[in-house]
């Protein structure tokens, strides 16, 4: 199970994954160790197309009308910001940040839980023949 909430948390839009899923582990009486190594499955190198990979199921999960925004939006977007005084560019910011919000929570918990419940299933069963192949070498020693 601290396999499954390391796992669940590496694709959550926030930083301190690591300490989330420690957290998830505890709270759930699963195996804090566990739940470590797994959060990294989300690193520098990852984080970015995991988050945009969640916003963009996000937006087709949630309905309505919502459109993704494209890189060029986003590249018009900062050059917007760099034009317009600081509470300006901090308010579109807000605005913008906030519509964005749903759908990237949303679809990375999504995803979060679609790695995590196989990865349980597999843990569990090789973690259970390995403790059975243990206990029949104990049986033979006898």
């Amino acid at each position: 199970m601290g396999c499954a909430c390391g796992i669940f948390c590496s694709a959550l839009p926030i930083f301190g994954q690591t300490f989330i899923g420690m957290i998830t582990a505890r709270i759930l009486r699963a195996s804090v160790i566990a739940s470590l190594p797994w959060t990294w499955i989300s690193n520098p190198l990852t984080t970015l197309p995991m988050w945009y990979g969640g916003y963009r199921l996000g937006i087709r999960i949630l309905p309505g009308q919502q459109k993704p925004l494209s890189h060029t939006e986003i590249q018009a977007l900062m050059q917007n910001f760099d034009q317009m005084g600081w509470a300006q560019g901090v308010s579109l910011l807000s605005t913008e940040f906030w519509e964005a919000l749903q759908p990237l929570w949303l679809g990375t918990v999504v995803m979060g839980l679609a790695m995590a419940v196989p990865s349980f299933i597999l843990v569990h069963y090789v973690a259970k023949r390995i403790q059975r192949r243990r206990a029949r070498r104990r049986q033979k020693d006898y």
